[in-house]
């Protein structure tokens, strides 16, 4: 029996690619498998992603190959098509006997219109953003379903193709749209890494300096009005004086360029025109500092804007059993009523933040479940991605069970 190949190509740098990168790589060479992982990426991936060079560095039979064409990821139709241009290049040079396309969802438009191989690989992907099966919402609610619609034939085609054969959905509720006669459609977990705190809660609040009797609600991760850092702030002012006094707003991460002065001064404004407790921590933090960040937390925000696919912020407060309070849009929304995770807002409206704020701090009763919580992060980890991507590759290998 042939031995198989399996190439993982990416063309983003960004987000959790070099993490379920490196987590792949890793679970292969735990693992043992016979053949050989080629991690095919531009330059600027492993430049960026040091981890995941050290770690094929380190297993047999693991390849990286540098993809030394440039080209725009930004999500248009020349990306999309270019992105098909550069897979079939390097599926026909490297030769592997299953492809799996790290980003799906930009290469779908190449398979749907065609696009072919000269020997009969099998390509298989990751499909981060589907939204075609949430209800619209808002004035636009006729474009948006002509939208969907788009979207739908779209998948269905792509799925069309001769050489696909898996379809990983990191939004499971996806699943049972997809029409399964066409690939084998898997629900995935999203793989948050379980690590130990290095410091108890008392020790964190501490190096943070949180003051005595502060309850702390942590926004963690890449601070960008996207992830509504700037709703977030804009809600201080309009809690009442006395919830402001109990609230010390944890920000840990750092602002993109382009944001970093705007964040700055909405900081300083908030510490000058409310009695909240604002703490920036801008220091790069590695696995284990994380994990003492969330068990310090008394609640996570989420308050993403219009955010499509999944979060690993999430998974890692519902791994240390912490509520967050999230968007009601979306996949994050869908999550969070479903296993009560906390509150859902209409995070958009800072006045809609507030009030999210504020029904916390009262104590009032929250849709918060934290053995839900708790299994909930138990079914999202490193471990269970790595096999249910493996165990669809490889049959031998039984994938996890879903709840």
């Amino acid at each position: 029996m042939t031995q198989p190949h399996i190439m993982l190509f990416d063309l983003y740098a960004g987000g959790h690619h070099g993490q379920y990168v490196r987590q792949l790589v890793e679970h292969w060479g735990t693992h043992r498998f016979r053949g050989r992982l080629t991690v095919t990426a531009p330059a600027a991936f492993f430049d960026r992603h040091g981890d995941v060079v050290d770690a094929a560095h380190a297993v047999q039979g693991v390849e990286l190959v540098h993809i030394s064409e440039t080209v725009d990821t930004q999500g248009h139709l020349s990306s999309a098509l270019a992105h098909g241009r550069l897979l079939k290049r390097y599926v026909e040079t490297i030769k592997p006997s299953h492809a799996v396309c790290m980003y799906f969802d930009q290469v779908q438009l190449a398979l749907a219109l065609g696009l072919r191989f000269s020997y009969p690989v099998q390509l298989s992907g990751i499909y981060f953003r589907p939204t075609f099966h949430y209800e619209p919402s808002g004035p636009h609610k006729l474009r948006d379903r002509v939208v969907q619609l788009r979207k739908r034939l779209l998948l269905h085609s792509a799925l069309r193709n001769p050489h696909f054969r898996a379809l990983f959905c990191l939004d499971p509720f996806v699943v049972p749209h997809v029409d399964k006669g066409l690939a084998q459609v898997v629900a995935l977990p999203d793989g948050a890494p379980v690590h130990p705190p290095l410091h108890d809660a008392e020790s964190q609040r501490a190096q943070w300096g949180v003051a005595q009797g502060r309850r702390i609600a942590l926004f963690f991760g890449s601070i960008a009005a996207r992830k509504g850092i700037y709703q977030t702030l804009e809600a201080l002012p309009l809690l009442s004086a006395a919830h402001q006094k109990q609230l010390s707003l944890v920000i840990a991460g750092r602002a993109l360029t382009h944001d970093a002065v705007r964040v700055r001064d909405r900081i300083a404004q908030c510490r000058a025109d409310t009695q909240v407790q604002i703490i920036h921590d801008e220091r790069f933090a590695d696995e284990e500092d994380l994990a003492g960040f969330f068990h310090a937390a008394n609640l996570v925000l989420l308050p993403y804007q219009r955010h499509v696919g999944s979060s690993g912020v999430l998974i890692r407060a519902a791994q240390a059993g912490v509520p967050v309070l999230g968007p009601n849009y979306g996949l994050v929304g869908r999550y969070v009523q479903t296993h009560q995770l906390g509150i859902t807002v209409d995070s958009v409206r800072p006045s809609a933040v507030a009030a999210g704020l504020s029904q916390w701090l009262r104590g009032s009763s929250m849709p918060f479940n934290k053995a839900s919580a708790l299994a909930f992060g138990r079914r999202n980890t490193a471990k269970q991605f790595c096999k249910t991507i493996m165990g669809a590759l490889l049959p031998d290998i039984p994938p996890p069970t879903h709840v």
